[in-house]
């Protein structure tokens, strides 16, 4: 069963001698459960006319990131560990390696109606880093 939730989203970089990048916005999405995966689907606030959407998927170990649209990415995350994905724009399209040192989910489920998601990784394309990146999401339950 799809649950509507309204999530709070913020990202942070971090890069050595330079000012953190904050981006955040809010939007509406859906959280359900298939096989033995939670799924957290939204779209995407962008200042361009560029429609992406996110799935956020938790298996209790591994999180998955998987965005579509103008911009294609996937990217898992698993505490103290690195792992590989793919990120592809129109223009080109590039390896990507993240190695996470936090990672907190807290789905808003059961008889809870708030949860919260948390991660902090270093992140590299090509090769080469981009800095340490923060996501957080604070997520409620929409009324039934």
């Amino acid at each position: 069963m799809k649950r509507k939730v309204q999530i709070s989203f913020q990202t942070t970089t971090f890069i050595e001698g330079q000012q953190p990048d904050s981006f955040s916005f809010v939007t509406d999405g859906d959280l359900y459960v298939k096989g033995n995966a939670s799924y957290l689907r939204f779209k995407e606030a962008h200042t361009h006319d560029q429609d992406v959407f996110s799935t956020m998927k938790w298996d209790g170990r591994e999180l998955m990131l998987i965005r579509q649209g103008t911009i294609i990415m996937r990217q898992s995350f698993i505490s103290k560990e690195e792992t590989y994905g793919r990120y592809v724009t129109p223009e080109a399209s590039w390896e990507t390696k993240a190695l996470t040192e936090t990672l907190l989910v807290q789905l808003p489920t059961g008889n809870k109606n708030k949860g919260k998601l948390y991660v902090r990784y270093q992140f590299y394309l090509q090769g080469q880093s981009t800095g340490e990146h923060e996501i957080r999401l604070s997520i409620e339950r929409k009324g039934e």
